[in-house]
């Protein structure tokens, strides 16, 4: 996966004038429900600042120019109202060099295009104190198309990033959460509110918000996140915080979409449900759990309309804790296998495809009915040797198959090339159970055809190739039923 951090700084150092559109895996990357695109592109198009106060920094974070913020070492907002600093829109607020920190609070209202990137974010105020509970993030104010990544947000008051007030298309990515054990409101230990509150009925129809790739950690005792009217995304997450209330909180009309996440040793992964709300759950890994309710996560839900990958449920934990927060690097997947064939038999489809050049732990094969989608992995472990025959199958269907990789340390590279195959007797072109003169006509159309493609189907040895070893491994089987 491509690291953003260094795709910004690459920028930064040339000084580019013209700025791709961030791919977030979420929803802060379209602009409706639909999946039409949105151009997130933060500050990009303006100036590169790096204050040095709180004041500097709060002047170029309010303004309506487009800025890229840098943040070099710590900004303490302790000197400014409510220890807070609002956010314009078009803004890109970013760390650099040795534990970039902002000491307050971030409050993005009534903002659009901002990204927040590669920060410590903390907030310790005593409950008994004259100082605010405030949130490490808070997105309100209707909001949309805010992408926080790699961020560490901790021990701030009331909760470390909350989207509220109609705020839309959020994805909150790579971030680590987490509370200190002399962190002051034990009580009040939670990490993600969507939805602040059950009367909050405009909120029906926004709040779409996606987390993956996010570790919550020591002390973190619920709202992980706490959903109420949103369509929540909640996919490829590690959860380790023990001696918690609950994980995921399906409030009020709530959609939740929890996939391939690993829960750790944690109390009640997803919580009991509230009025009209709807979880769907698929892949999770779970260990050394309590509370597991079975009766929850086969509902029908959204389906996501932005690209994202969804990585193996038991591989998650090593690859998030290395690449989550705001120092966290994303593990370099392993090369992409490349030669795949499908060889079909009557009741089987054998796979073949070129050893990896690296060392890695194996791989993985998935299979679809419908091409270049709706993948789904044929086995729970990973596969040692480059060759794999599905027995899964039906004769005459057609299924689709990917190949991937796994290193050793447990990333997964992206899909190979897709090759097709249909179970049946070689020569039963029609799938009609015999082969006759009608299917030699597919043979005609394509002799000496040498277009991989368009012979995939019909291509007995794989060589791209329509001639006589096809011609005469159909009159092997010629009115075989």
């Amino acid at each position: 996966m491509k690291k953003v951090f260094l795709s910004v700084l690459f920028c930064l150092i040339l000084n580019c004038s013209a700025f791709r559109a961030f791919a977030t895996g979420g929803w802060a990357s379209v602009s409706d429900t639909n999946g039409t695109p949105y151009n997130l592109t933060g500050g990009s198009s303006g100036t590169t600042v790096t204050p040095t106060t709180a004041a500097l920094f709060k002047t170029y974070a309010n303004s309506s120019t487009p800025y890229v913020i840098q943040v070099s070492g710590t900004i303490d907002l302790s000197s400014l109202s409510n220890h807070s600093v609002t956010v314009n829109s078009n803004k890109t607020i970013i760390g650099i060099g040795t534990s970039p920190t902002i000491y307050g609070h971030l409050n993005i209202s009534g903002a659009s295009n901002v990204i927040i990137s590669r920060l410590n974010i903390n907030y310790d105020a005593d409950e008994g104190s004259t100082d605010p509970w405030t949130d490490g993030i808070t997105i309100q104010n209707s909001s949309h198309n805010i992408w926080i990544n790699h961020c560490s947000v901790y021990n701030s008051p009331d909760g470390l990033i909350d989207v509220c007030e109609k705020s839309d298309f959020i994805t909150i990515s790579w971030c680590k959460f987490y509370y200190t054990a002399d962190a002051n409101n034990t009580a009040h230990h939670f990490a993600n509110l969507i939805g602040s509150s059950d009367s909050d009925t405009g909120d029906r129809g926004k709040l779409h918000v996606t987390f993956h790739h996010n570790w919550w950690a020591d002390n973190c005792v619920g709202r992980m996140p706490r959903v109420r009217f949103g369509q929540v995304h909640v996919y490829n997450n590690y959860y380790s915080c023990a001696d918690n209330d609950y994980c995921i909180h399906p409030g009020v009309e709530a959609q939740l979409r929890v996939e391939n996440n690993y829960f750790n040793t944690v109390d009640e992964p997803i919580d009991e449900k509230e009025t009209d709300a709807m979880v769907y759950e698929d892949g999770d890994y779970k260990t050394g759990c309590t509370h597991i309710y079975t009766d929850i996560g086969g509902d029908t839900v959204f389906t996501p309309p932005y690209e994202h990958r969804l990585e193996f449920g038991p591989y998650i934990k090593p690859v998030v804790m290395a690449g989550a927060g705001a120092d966290g690097t994303e593990l370099i997947p392993p090369s992409i296998p490349t030669g795949l064939k499908a060889t079909p038999t009557e009741t089987s489809v054998i796979l073949d495809w070129n050893d990896n050049p690296e060392t890695i732990k194996g791989y993985f094969i998935y299979r679809s009915t419908t091409s270049g989608s709706g993948y789904t992995r044929l086995k729970t472990t990973v596969t040692t040797a480059s060759t794999y025959t599905d027995k899964t199958v039906s004769y005459g269907t057609q299924y689709y198959y990917v190949v991937t990789s796994v290193s050793t340390l447990s990333s997964e590279s992206l899909y190979s090339s897709e090759v097709s195959s249909v179970p049946r007797i070689y020569g039963d072109f029609e799938v009609n159970q015999i082969v006759d003169s009608n299917d030699l006509g597919y043979l005609s159309d394509f002799w000496l055809d040498d277009d991989c493609q368009e012979t995939s189907y019909i291509d007995y040895d794989n060589d791209c190739m329509i001639n006589f070893i096809e011609l005469a491994a159909m009159a092997e089987n010629w009115f075989t039923q």
